[in-house]
C-alpha cells in the first residue's frame, strides 16, 4: 500500500530512484579509490588492518547516504553524521592520519545540498548545523593531530584557521546552493501552476461565452419561430372561418400568412449569418445587414398580429427619443413574446393592450389580454416568461406577469430603467 501524501516539509515516502543509485555511484568510482591510495600510503609497513577497515567500512556508509537523501533526508543525516563521528574518532592522535579529512568526506556537502533543496525543513536545518559543528570539531583533532605528531609542537594557527574557514564557506555554500535549487524549483512549479490556472480559467470563460450565445441565439430562435408561427396559425385559422364568408378578408389573412413567413425567413437568415452558417451565405446583403428591431417597431409589430378576432391596441405615454437599442430591442422582445403567447394560449376572440409609459428614469411596459390563457401553459417550453425575465434583468430591470387584477385575462409589466445599468427608478411611471 502507497503511503499517505505527506504534510508540508516532511520527507515524500517512496523508494530510491535509478539516479539516486548513480549518483551514489558515481560519486563512489570518484571518491573512494582516492581514499584507498591515501589510506594506504599512511600505513605502509604497518599492521593496521583494523583501523582501515574501520575507515573504509565510514566511508562506505557515508557513500550509502547518497542513495537516501531525496527518499529519506532525515534518516540520510543522521546515518552520515554518525558516520563522520565515528570517523573523527579514527582521526585521534593514534591515528596515522587524519582520516576525516579524506576525499570521500566531501560527501557530507552533497547530502547537505540535497536537503537544502528537499522540502524536509528539519533535515535542511539539522544537516548544516551538524556539519558546522563538525568542522570545529574537525579542526581540533587536526591541531591535536598535528602537535602531537611534532611531539609536543602546535600546529600552525594559520593553517588551522584557514582549514576552518574553508570547511565553513564549503558547508555554506552547499546550503545556499541547495536553498537556491529549492526555490528555484518553487518558482518555476508556481509558474507552471499559473500558467494551468490561466489557460483552465480562459477555458471557463469560454465555456461561458459559448453558454451565453447558447441562451442567446435560443431565445432570438424562440422570440421570431415561435411568434411567426402563432401568427402565421392564428391567420390561417381566420382564413379558414372567412373562406366562404368573406373571400376578401381570407385573402388579405393569406397574404398576411405569406409576408410574417417570409419575414420569418429573413430572421432566421440573419441569425445564422451571425453563426457564420454556411448556409446564411447564400442569403442577401440585406438580411445580414437587418437593422435589430426597436421601439419604432412596435406599430409594425401590433399590426401583423392584429387580425379577425385579435384586436391589439397600442399606446404610448411620454416620449421615449432618448432609449437606447438595447432597450428598445428588449422592450420589442417582451411585447413580441407576450402577444405571442396571447395568439397561442388564448382563443380567440381577444383584445389585447400595449401600453408603453415614459419616465424620466425608467420605462414601463405593460401587455393586458382577455383571454383566459392558462399561467403553466407558456412556461412549459422552457423559453417563454424565462426568455422575457433574462432579457429584462439584463438591462436591469424587473418583470412581473400573472392574472390581471380582475381575474380575466393576463398581464405582463415590466419596469425597465432608461439610463444603461441603471437601476429602474422608484418614480417611474406606475
Amino acid at each position: 500500500m502507497s503511503d499517505a501524501s505527506p504534510e508540508p516539509g516532511r520527507p515524500v515516502r517512496r523508494a530510491p530512484s535509478v539516479a539516486d543509485w548513480v549518483w551514489a555511484g558515481a560519486l563512489a568510482a570518484g571518491l573512494l579509490p582516492l581514499t584507498i591510495v591515501e589510506l594506504l600510503r599512511s600505513v605502509p609497513g604497518r599492521d593496521l588492518a583494523a583501523w582501515v577497515g574501520g575507515v573504509l567500512l565510514c566511508f562506505l556508509v557515508l557513500h550509502l547516504t547518497v542513495v537516501l537523501r531525496k527518499v529519506r533526508p532525515r534518516g540520510a543525516v543522521a546515518v552520515a553524521s554518525a558516520a563522520m563521528l565515528g570517523l573523527v574518532a579514527l582521526s585521534l592522535p593514534f591515528a596515522p592520519t587524519v582520516a576525516v579529512l579524506l576525499p570521500s568526506s566531501a560527501v557530507y556537502l552533497v547530502l547537505v545540498y540535497s536537503v537544502a533543496a528537499s522540502d524536509d525543513r528539519v533535515a535542511a536545518i539539522a544537516a548544516p548545523a551538524i556539519g558546522l559543528a563538525g568542522a570545529g570539531l574537525m579542526t581540533w583533532v587536526a591541531a591535536v593531530h598535528e602537535s602531537d605528531a611534532r611531539s609536543g609542537f602546535a600546529a600552525p594557527p594559520g593553517a588551522l584557521i584557514a582549514l576552518a574557514g574553508f570547511l565553513v564557506a564549503s558547508i555554506g555554500a552547499a546550503w545556499a546552493l541547495g536553498r537556491y535549487r529549492r526555490e528555484s524549483l518553487r518558482k518555476r512549479a508556481a509558474q507552471a501552476l499559473a500558467r494551468e490556472q490561466a489557460v483552465e480559467l480562459g477555458r471557463q470563460r469560454e465555456r461561458a461565452v459559448i453558454a451565453e450565445e447558447r441562451q442567446r441565439i435560443g431565445r432570438d430562435l424562440h422570440d421570431v419561430v415561435a411568434h411567426s408561427l402563432a401568427v402565421v396559425v392564428a391567420q390561417a385559422e381566420a382564413a379558414r372561418v372567412l373562406l366562404d364568408l368573406d373571400p376578401v378578408r381570407a385573402r388579405a389573412a393569406v397574404e398576411h400568412v405569406i409576408g410574417t413567413g417570409r419575414g420569418a425567413m429573413a430572421d432566421m437568415r440573419g441569425l445564422l449569418s451571425t453563426l457564420g452558417d454556411a448556409s446564411a451565405s447564400a442569403g442577401t446583403a440585406a438580411d445580414a445587414l437587418r437593422p435589430t428591431p426597436g421601439i419604432a417597431d412596435l406599430r409594425e409589430l401590433v399590426e401583423r398580429v392584429r387580425g379577425p378576432e385579435r384586436a391589439v391596441m397600442l399606446v404610448e405615454v411620454g416620449e421615449g427619443s432618448s432609449a437606447s437599442p438595447g432597450l428598445g430591442l428588449t422592450i420589442y422582445r417582451v411585447a413580441q413574446e407576450s402577444l405571442t403567447n396571447t395568439l397561442k394560449h388564448a382563443p380567440a376572440p381577444t383584445r389585447s393592450e400595449l401600453r408603453l409609459e415614459w419616465g424620466r428614469e425608467s420605462v414601463v411596459l405593460t401587455i393586458d389580454d382577455d383571454g383566459r390563457s392558462v399561467e403553466a401553459s407558456d412556461t412549459a417550453s422552457g423559453r417563454g416568461i424565462r426568455g422575457m425575465s433574462d432579457r429584462v434583468a439584463q438591462v436591469g430591470g424587473r418583470l412581473e406577469t400573472g392574472r390581471r387584477p380582475d381575474g380575466e385575462g393576463w398581464r405582463v409589466r415590466a419596469v425597465l430603467p432608461i439610463l444603461t445599468g441603471g437601476p429602474a427608478g422608484a418614480d417611474g411611471p406606475t
